[in-house]
């Protein structure tokens, strides 16, 4: 489990000077959706559909979410948006396991330092 997260950050390094030539109508309307997911998250108090349960997490993945849609160029934002996704599947499902939820807090807060230091060409806040 946590060499899939560990991928997962890794991955995001490697893809963030990638480019990909896709539709930008698409990428924007994804942007669009991002944001309004993360507008209702936030006024419903974290509480979400999208929630983890485990804060560290909730708070790494907020953040990211934010500093991949504000602040990373469009054409590295579709790979690094499957990431995040990837890293909320996999983490709402290791917070389902009782054994596994117990070391998820310092999973993430683990994943948040790597992240700030992939994201800091991009200016993300942390």
């Amino acid at each position: 489990m946590i060499a899939v997260m560990a991928l997962g950050v890794a991955l995001m390094a490697c893809k963030k000077g990638e480019e990909k030539s896709e539709d930008k109508t698409e990428e924007k309307a994804d942007d669009k959706k991002g944001e309004e997911k993360s507008e209702g998250a936030e006024k419903s108090g974290g509480g979400s559909a999208d929630s983890v349960g485990v804060p560290a997490c909730d708070e790494f993945l907020t953040k990211y979410e934010k500093c991949v849609s504000s602040k990373v160029p469009e054409a590295a934002r579709a790979s690094m948006k499957t990431s995040l996704d990837t890293m909320r599947k996999s983490w709402k499902q290791a917070a389902a396991n009782p054994a596994a939820k117990a070391t998820l807090e310092q999973t993430c807060k683990q994943a948040l330092e790597s992240t700030k230091q992939a994201t800091a060409a991009y200016g993300c806040e942390w």
